[in-house]
C-alpha cells in the first residue's frame, strides 16, 4: 500500500525531535560533567545523528551531524563554553568528528531507506499475490474487475474505476477522453502530471498484455513509476484473467457441443435402426397387396413413400448439422439425376412431370446423393402445392459457365414470407393446402449451402404458379 504521506511527515518530526533533545541533552550533560571525556562525548553524540537520519532522512541526518559538531566543539575542546578553537589539533580533531557525523548520517539514511524500500516491496508483494489469488477463483468479469478495483486502490490511495473501453471512464471531448484513447491504443500510462496529457484529471493505465483492451482511470497524481509500474501489473493481471474466463467459458462450449454432437449421433443411430427396418417392411407389403381397390393401395403406398422420405431427410440433415454427412463431389450429368428423382416418385406425381434439357447443358459437381434429395424434395413440393391435373415442368440448361435447373409448378405461387419456406418445421402462407411437416425445403436449402449451389425461388413470370432454381458454379467447398 503506498505510505500515508502525513504519517511519514509525523515520523520524521518525532524523529528530529527525540534526535534534538538527545543532542541538547548530551550537550547539558557534557557542561555539568566536565568529566565526562571527550571519547564518550563524540560517540554518544553519534547517537542522535544515527536517530534523525533513520528516521527523517539523509538531509536532517546531515543538518544532526552539523549540530552535533558545534555541540561537540562547545562542550568538549578547550576553551570550553565556546565556539572558538585554540589548538591546531582540535581544529583536526573537529573537523574529522563532523566528517564522522556525516559518513554516519549516509549510511543510516541509505540503511533506512533499504528498509523502507524492502517493507514496500513485502507489502506490495503480498497485495500482488493476494490479488492473483482472487483472480483466479474469480468466474466473472464483474468480480474481476472488482477485484483489480480494490488492488489498485489500496496501491495508491486513490480512487480508482476499470472499463474496456474509454467512453465508460473519461466524458466525450474532453482532455480526459483524449488521454483514455491514446493509453488505450498505445497500451500505455498517461494523464494529471504525466509528459502526456498532463492536464488530464486523471491517470490512465492501459493493460499490455490480454486480448482486450482494459484501462484503469486513477483520480490522483503525483505516484512514483515504482507505484505505476505495479499497477500496470495489477491491470495487466486483469487483462489475463478476464482471457481466462471467456477461454473456459468457450471450452465448455466446446464440450456441451461435443457431447450434444455424440448424444445426437446416438439417437439418430437408434432412430435409423428403429424406424426404418419396418418402413422397409410397410412398402414392401404395400407392394405385395392384390385384390385391393387400386386407388387406395396407391394411396396408401404414397403415404409410406413420404413417410420414409421425411425420415431420410431428419436423418440426412441431422448428420449434416454434426458434420457426419459430408460431400463426395463428382461429375454428374443433370439429366440422369433429374430421370431418377421422378423414378423415386409416386405413380401419379411421375405422370405429371414434363422434362426440357438443354443441348448444350454441361457437367455439374456436386454429390450425388445430396443432390438427389434436392431435386425430389423440390418435385414433391411442386406436386404438393399445385392441382392434381396439373403439369410440372423441369429444365435443365446452361448459365453463364455453369448449369440451372428450373422447377415450375402451377400452384398458388408463393407470398412475402419466402424466408420462412427454407426453414426447418416452418410452412409458408399456403402450408395448410397440402399435408407436410416443413422439412423437404430446409433439406434442400442445408443440402444447397453445403455444396455451394444458390437455390432462388420467385412467382413464374407468366402465368401462376412457383418457380424454384438450383444454380450450379466452379466447384463446391472441399470436404
Amino acid at each position: 500500500m503506498m505510505p500515508d504521506l502525513r504519517a511519514k511527515s509525523a515520523d520524521r518530526t518525532i524523529s528530529l525531535g527525540f534526535a534534538l533533545l538527545i543532542t541538547f541533552g548530551l550537550g547539558w550533560a557534557g557542561i555539568i560533567w566536565p568529566n565526562l571525556g571527550t571519547a564518550n562525548l563524540a560517540l554518544l553524540l553519534l547517537i542522535p545523528v544515527v536517530l534523525a537520519a533513520s528516521g527523517g532522512g539523509r538531509v536532517l541526518g546531515l543538518g544532526l551531524a552539523i549540530l552535533a559538531g558545534a555541540v561537540f566543539n562547545f562542550v568538549a575542546l578547550e576553551p570550553r563554553l565556546t565556539f572558538a578553537i585554540a589548538k591546531s589539533g582540535d581544529l583536526v580533531t573537529l573537523g574529522v568528528y563532523v566528517l564522522v557525523a556525516v559518513v554516519a548520517a549516509s549510511v543510516s539514511a541509505r540503511l533506512a531507506a533499504a528498509g523502507d524500500r524492502a517493507r514496500e516491496d513485502a507489502t506490495d508483494s503480498a497485495l500482488f499475490s493476494a490479488m492473483t489469488h482472487q483472480l483466479l477463483s474469480a468466474s466473472t468479469r464483474e468480480l474481476i474487475i472488482e477485484v483489480a478495483v480494490r488492488a489498485v486502490t489500496n496501491c495508491t490511495s486513490f480512487g480508482c474505476a476499470i472499463a474496456e473501453t474509454n467512453h465508460d471512464l473519461a466524458p466525450p471531448g474532453s482532455q480526459d477522453e483524449a488521454a483514455a484513447r491514446w493509453a488505450i491504443v498505445h497500451r500505455d500510462v498517461t494523464g494529471r502530471g504525466l509528459p502526456l496529457f498532463s492536464d488530464a484529471s486523471a491517470i490512465y493505465v492501459a493493460a499490455r498484455t490480454g486480448r482486450r483492451a482494459l484501462l484503469a482511470r486513477i483520480d490522483g497524481a503525483g505516484l512514483p513509476d515504482a507505484r505505476l509500474g505495479l499497477v500496470r501489473k495489477i491491470i495487466d493481471e486483469a487483462a489475463d484473467a478476464l482471457d481466462r474466463i471467456e477461454l473456459a467459458a468457450r471450452m465448455e462450449a466446446d464440450q456441451r457441443k461435443a457431447d450434444a454432437q455424440t448424444m445426437r449421433r446416438a439417437i439418430f443411430a437408434s432412430i435409423g435402426h428403429d424406424l426404418r427396418t419396418p418402413m422397409t417392411a410397410l412398402r414392401a407389403g404395400l407392394e405385395g397387396l392384390s385384390g385391393h381397390d387400386p386407388t387406395q393401395t396407391e394411396l396408401l403406398r404414397a403415404d409410406a413413400l413420404r413417410l420414409e422420405r421425411t425420415l431420410h431427410n431428419l436423418l440426412e440433415l441431422a448428420r449434416l448439422e454434426v458434420n457426419d454427412r459430408l460431400p463426395i463431389v463428382c461429375s454428374i450429368d443433370l439429366t440422369d439425376t433429374i430421370d431418377a428423382a421422378i423414378d423415386a416418385l409416386p405413380v401419379t406425381t411421375k405422370d405429371r412431370v414434363h422434362i426440357w434439357i438443354g443441348d448444350e447443358t454441361p457437367l455439374i459437381q456436386s454429390d450425388p446423393i445430396m443432390l438427389h434429395h434436392i431435386v425430389v424434395n423440390l418435385l414433391e413440393n411442386a406436386a404438393k402445392y399445385s392441382p392434381a391435373s396439373s403439369n410440372i415442368e423441369v429444365r435443365a440448361e446452361s448459365a453463364d459457365g455453369g448449369a440451372r435447373l428450373v422447377i415450375l409448378d402451377e400452384g398458388p405461387g408463393i407470398d412475402d414470407d419466402v424466408a420462412d419456406l427454407f426453414g426447418l418445421f416452418r410452412r409458408g402462407t399456403h402450408g395448410d393446402r397440402a399435408p407436410g411437416l416443413g422439412v423437404g425445403l430446409s433439406v434442400v436449402d442445408a443440402f444447397a449451402r453445403a455444396l455451394g449451389h444458390i437455390v432462388t425461388v420467385r412467382n413464374r413470370p407468366t402465368g401462376t404458379g412457383a418457380e424454384f432454381v438450383v444454380e450450379f458454379y466452379g466447384e463446391p467447398p472441399k470436404s
